[in-house]
């Protein structure tokens, strides 16, 4: 098992989830959803992550979606050593050639501090209604390793010349290259068994899995096995768990938060059994579930980011006591 420390990452809150209150305009939104990551750092979460979706469902009034490239931009500023990182980016909905320059530029304006997440996009309609032609769901899975390719020949020296099944470039000054070398670590998110995994263990640094602890497990036997049949040693590749996190002082107060971010009416013991609820001591003890079978990356989702303290709470019941750093672009 990993001897690697255990890394917190927090979400930042975009829209897609209709995270932010009724009451704040589009730029009040985009300043909470900052100050989310600089909370972060101060908590000591070693990275901050952005989910890519171009529109939420219908609400009245409609929910504004922030751009994930542009709000790491901001979140790089802001902050001075969170990681910042995608998870994850729907490959569909970008060019790769394109992407590539575009998250060169991130980890040049982050000082190195770039993860990049690959996926293989969860709403093809979503992007039929902005005019992006979607193929079906293997086809996607397939792209993403090749864009993993893609990116990691664009950030090499020189011109780049790369002709795969889905993408084409010929002789691209994709400059600046990355300050990370080779590259910003790739991720590629989901646990499909056949394919998916299949695409981590030839192209990934990572892998981003969800769901309950047996789950989980089973998702990594079947990791490794695909591993060991590319001759890479399981071990290599860091595995995160995606969870969301609902904390709160006692468990009949957990129970409520339920009730109230429930949006598709789950049974209260299945929704519990997949994500981190109840007081910050219990989801602690729930966390530590999936660090003993491997994970060193949790990735965080709080939900009520913007309104309670359950990130810092959090934080303080795995970590321990926060360090505050500076931020950049803060009073000195």
């Amino acid at each position: 098992m990993s001897s690697e420390p255990l890394r917190l990452g927090c979400f930042i809150p975009q829209g897609w989830r209709s995270e932010f209150p009724d009451s704040l305009a589009a730029g009040a939104r985009w300043e909470a959803a900052v100050a989310v990551a600089r909370r972060a750092e101060h908590s000591g979460y070693g990275a901050a992550w952005v989910y890519d979706h171009l529109q939420a469902s219908e609400t009245e009034p409609p929910s504004p979606v922030f751009d994930p490239l542009l709000l790491l931009s901001t979140v790089a500023w802001a902050t001075s050593n969170l990681r910042i990182g995608t998870m994850c980016l729907a490959v569909p909905l970008h060019h790769p050639g394109r992407l590539a320059q575009q998250l060169a530029c991130l980890d040049v304006a982050s000082g190195g501090r770039l993860e990049v997440g690959l996926g293989a996009g969860s709403d093809p309609g979503e992007a039929r209604a902005f005019g992006i032609a979607v193929p079906g769901l293997r086809e996607r899975i397939f792209a993403c390793g090749e864009a993993a390719e893609l990116l990691r020949a664009s950030w090499s020296q020189g011109p780049t010349s790369f002709e795969g099944r889905y993408t084409v470039v010929e002789d691209a000054l994709i400059y600046p290259k990355p300050v990370q070398r080779p590259g910003p670590p790739i991720w590629i998110a989901g646990g499909g068994e056949r394919l998916t995994l299949w695409q981590v263990a030839r192209h990934a640094d990572g892998c981003s899995l969800f769901g309950p602890p047996a789950r989980v497990a089973r998702k990594l036997e079947i990791l490794a096995s695909h591993c060991r049949e590319a001759g890479r040693r399981p071990e290599t590749v860091r595995v995160a768990v995606v969870v969301d996190c609902l904390v709160a002082d006692t468990e009949a107060e957990a129970d409520l938060l339920v009730e109230r971010f429930n949006r598709h009416q789950e049974d209260r013991a299945s929704y519990r059994a997949r994500r981190l609820v109840g007081t910050p001591e219990g989801c602690a003890q729930q966390l530590q579930e999936y660090v003993d079978l491997g994970a060193r990356e949790i990735c965080c989702y709080f939900p009520d980011a913007i309104t309670s303290d359950g990130l810092e709470r959090l934080a303080a019941a795995v970590l321990g006591p926060a360090h505050p750093t500076p931020a950049r672009g803060q009073g000195s």
